[in-house]
């Protein structure tokens, strides 16, 4: 998604019905990387995932759909019986190459031909379009690709979803202040898909949790306005962001597992662990070369929380990243 960690896999824990639906009849979707810890927690959890959306294929400077990367998890999941759904992305997320895809109509069918030929070749029930660092110029053209690609999948009763960054204020066409979200007309992309998943696992401004329950607030009640619930997919996070104190800048995205390793490690040095529960996030901070480090997590009480916020919203479900990050415990929740 925005930012291609070492380990990563995605959840959407989202139903794909054109009807709405409730979060308790609501599917596990799972985005994975190719990596080691992501497929062994596949292989450990794959009586919880519905659907695996493997990020796995680029739309190339060549203007062509990419081969695919890994099919190691394809496998395994069509031998478990799990569904697939495969992310495209842009290469490096490259915002001209996002704008030569939007001004040719010949290059974008090709694209959507392809990904509906490697559809019917590998079984896919649809795709995710990941298309990031859309230039908000562009912003109408992609609502058009969006429905353009739609219309071609409900020919071959193949799901189109759609990963787009979600803003907490109105969109301003004639501000300064452009960011990647601006190129995102979130309702009337939701209008022409079976669904979008809002990356709000990712608070941009923070220095502090990697997405509190206030930011995820703010994102659903801007959303909300022109965005059915039940097309919504709520993004949470399953990795954790360091901090060293005095700088506010992150210097590091880590697992759950390494950030409690790295607690126990420095252990002798001094240690501490704190729940927030107005954040619905975890703290570690220990004492490194002398330094105060902090790193902070979302763990199964914080993912519980954001699960109790899908089903009170009435949202299609969550959409977690990432596969082999998590706190283990939160498996008892999906």
């Amino acid at each position: 998604m925005k930012r291609l960690f070492t380990i990563t896999t995605f959840i959407l824990f989202g139903v794909f019905f054109a009807t709405p639906v409730f979060a308790d009849t609501s599917e596990n979707i799972f985005y994975y990387f190719p990596n080691t810890m992501g497929y062994q927690s596949l292989e450990d959890h794959y009586r919880d995932i519905d659907i695996l959306a493997p990020q796995i294929y680029t739309f190339g400077y060549d203007l062509k759909l990419g081969d695919i990367e890994s099919d190691d998890a394809i496998k395994f999941a069509k031998k478990k019986r799990v569904d697939v759904m495969p992310l495209v992305v842009n290469a490096n997320f490259d915002i001209n190459l996002m704008s030569q895809l939007l001004a040719n109509e010949d290059v974008q069918d090709d694209l959507i031909d392809d990904m509906i030929d490697e559809a019917r070749h590998r079984d896919y029930i649809g795709w995710q379009l990941d298309f990031e660092n859309i230039n908000h110029f562009d912003r109408q053209r992609y609502v058009d690709f969006v429905k353009k690609v739609y219309k071609e999948f409900k020919k071959r009763d193949l799901v189109l979803s759609v990963a787009v960054i979600p803003r907490t204020t109105p969109y301003v066409q004639n501000s300064y202040d452009q960011d990647w979200s601006s190129g995102y007309d979130i309702g009337a992309i939701a209008d022409t898909s079976d669904f979008v998943s809002i990356m709000s696992y990712d608070d941009p401004k923070s220095i502090g949790p990697v997405s509190s329950m206030t930011y995820l607030n703010k994102v659903l009640d801007q959303t909300l306005k022109d965005t059915p619930a039940e097309k919504i997919s709520l993004g949470i996070p399953f990795y954790c962001w360091q901090y060293e104190l005095g700088n506010s800048k992150k210097i590091a995205n880590v697992t759950y597992e390494i950030s409690a390793n790295t607690q126990e490690k420095y252990k002798d040095a001094g240690v501490f662990s704190a729940y927030f529960d107005a954040l619905e996030a975890e703290i570690f901070a220990f004492v490194k070369n002398g330094r105060v480090n902090y790193i902070w997590c979302d763990n199964e009480q914080s993912i519980e929380a954001k699960l109790d916020l899908v089903h009170d919203t009435g949202l299609r479900g969550i959409s977690a990243w990432a596969l082999g990050q998590e706190d283990l415990k939160v498996w008892k929740h999906f």
